[in-house]
């Protein structure tokens, strides 16, 4: 055999070695790329855990289409609305409706009250973060002695009215994020029940509840009286800084978008349901817990956790308990929003 044929030979057994290295190099290269992947993937998910209904808002079944309006109130928007003719249902609702769910007549009250108010838009320090995982905490009183403190206190949490946490920790937890609140609802020493960086959203119902706002924030007498009998406060001793006027679409959409209850009726929205309505736009994944009323012909059951000798009130005349009712568990069978009181919900979160 001739020097050239073996040295040949060498030269393709070397060069068949070195391929095979590079391709158990490149195998390798895959296999550890892949296994990274996969690892950073499976850390992903586990982290959006708490997202897993991301936007779910969006679906076309809850009849929304204006999703790029402000939550709340600002002096620009009120201008921007004055100076031009309207483009949108929104604008064309905030300008030919009157309060809970329009401006119509009220809007040089909502500009002045404005004035008073140093801040006006979401804060950064909420809606710059990446996944808002959020709990509407209802009043009802089947939160009563569940002890769901902890759970509830692990989102951003959202209360109503002048529901209290200081006695209540065990059971509706005492993170407070944002509280929605009118005149006749509101706690004369917020920061009560409240932490100093709670955002209080103040619910326009009527034109005489932005007198009431003006009054407690300038502090002068207040003259405003309600002749439902229930009174508001005279003293306001909140943060200003941290409080902000909800936008009244978002009652508008939670009565006629949402609830799609009839105009005539005369009826809107709970402010569990604004308060749902808000949450569905500013947060990623929607939770709730203490929703539900008493039935219809129920007289002894308590309306509320904190209040339990009071029954069946009313006021609820102006709302539609049913509707409300047959809403939430639409929304809870479609994955829209979950109530931590149900099984499935407990057994997902052990």
């Amino acid at each position: 055999m001739s020097t050239g044929s073996i040295a040949g030979r060498l030269f393709a057994f070397f060069q068949c070695k070195k391929l095979v290295v590079w391709l158990c190099v490149g195998l390798c290269v895959q296999i550890l790329y892949y296994s990274v992947m996969n690892s950073h993937e499976n850390n992903v998910e586990k982290h959006l855990g708490a997202c897993q209904r991301c936007f779910v808002w969006r679906k076309p079944f809850l009849g929304r289409f204006e999703s790029h309006w402000k939550p709340f109130l600002t002096s620009k928007s009120l201008y921007l609305l004055m100076d031009r003719p309207f483009r949108k249902e929104l604008e064309k609702v905030l300008r030919f409706r009157k309060l809970p769910f329009g401006l119509q007549s009220s809007v040089l009250s909502a500009v002045t009250t404005l004035q008073l108010l140093p801040q006006q838009e979401l804060p950064r320090s909420f809606a710059s973060l990446w996944c808002q995982r959020c709990i509407v905490v209802g009043n009802g009183y089947s939160i009563h002695g569940e002890r769901f403190g902890k759970m509830i206190d692990s989102h951003h949490v959202i209360r109503l009215n002048d529901a209290p946490v200081k006695e209540h920790k065990i059971d509706v937890g005492k993170r407070t994020s944002i509280r929605l609140f009118f005149p006749e609802s509101a706690l004369p020493n917020p920061l009560e029940n409240n932490g100093n960086d709670t955002l209080m959203v103040f619910v326009p119902f009527k034109p005489l509840d932005f007198l009431w706002l003006m009054e407690v924030l300038l502090k002068t007498r207040n003259k405003v009286r309600n002749i439902s009998g229930r009174q508001p406060p005279q003293e306001w001793n909140g943060n200003i800084s941290q409080l902000r006027i909800l936008n009244p679409y978002v009652t508008y959409e939670a009565t006629y978008k949402l609830l799609q209850l009839n105009e005539s009726s005369r009826r809107y929205a709970t402010t569990g349901i604004i308060a749902l309505n808000l949450a569905l736009h500013m947060c990623q994944e929607v939770n709730i817990a203490g929703f539900g009323y008493p039935g219809n012909h129920d007289n002894t059951t308590p309306i509320h956790y904190y209040d339990t000798g009071r029954s069946r009130e009313k006021e609820l005349f102006q709302h539609n308990i049913t509707a409300e009712r047959n809403w939430l568990l639409t929304m809870i069978k479609s994955g829209v929003i979950a109530d931590i009181a149900s099984p499935s919900f407990q057994a997902q979160n052990c």
